[in-house]
């Protein structure tokens, strides 16, 4: 089914600055006049308050396969609730991860990203446009320290992030365009929003009139 409106994924490691670029980039959108739905992944829901539970306190008492299971149902109902129904009502949505965060996350974890790709790619909304921002992992671990005074949580620690950057530029799909993250944050932005702005442009170009054949 095509979509009246425009799917648009923020990804990038922890420390690359996503909440804050999906949060301009919804802003400078809804000053074009379009309608706008900012979304975020894990979500609010119980699916997805599990995840955020995980991440804060241990997977000790889960295996890889059971939380890759809870990012697939968490998506599952984001997909039906939120954003399928946004795009159906014209609504460009800006969102603050998605299913590649997944492949390279739990990838990292030991799981196939292949096989978690194919996976979401069967249940999940394929996006538009994918920003994937990218930074050593050094650098977005001295972010994070630098805003969360109490250290980073369980999902980064360097290694583990070293394996996720990997697994994230590894991933070969048409839609994702890859932003140097390691510019302050007001160059990210122009980068990003020029991207943005071509892409929904060209989206929302009328097709071109096929040339009318002349009888012989």
């Amino acid at each position: 089914m095509q979509n009246k409106g425009f799917l648009l994924v923020i990804e990038g490691i922890d420390g690359t600055g996503k909440t804050t670029l999906a949060a301009r980039l919804a802003e400078r959108i809804r000053r074009t006049g379009r309608s706008v739905a900012l979304l975020r992944e894990p979500t609010d829901g119980p699916y997805g308050r599990r995840i955020r539970s995980l991440a804060k306190e241990g997977r000790q008492d889960i295996l890889p396969e059971e939380e890759l299971e809870l990012f697939i149902q968490d998506r599952i109902q984001n997909c039906r609730e939120n954003i399928q129904p946004a795009l159906e009502r014209g609504e460009c949505v800006v969102l603050d991860r998605y299913y590649l965060s997944t492949v390279a996350y739990q990838g990292a974890l030991g799981l196939d990203p292949q096989m978690i790709l194919e996976r979401n790619e069967k249940i999940a909304i394929i996006p538009d446009l994918v920003l994937l921002l990218d930074t050593p992992v050094q650098d977005g671990l001295s972010r994070i320290a630098a805003s969360r005074p109490a250290g980073p949580d369980l999902f980064e620690n360097r290694l583990y992030l070293e394996r996720v950057r990997s697994i994230f530029l590894g991933i070969k799909r048409p839609f994702i365009r890859v932003l140097d993250a390691t510019r302050d944050r007001d160059s990210v932005f122009r980068s990003a929003w020029a991207v943005v702005r071509q892409n929904l442009e060209n989206r929302h170009q009328p097709a071109p009139e096929k040339p009318v054949k002349k009888d012989e």
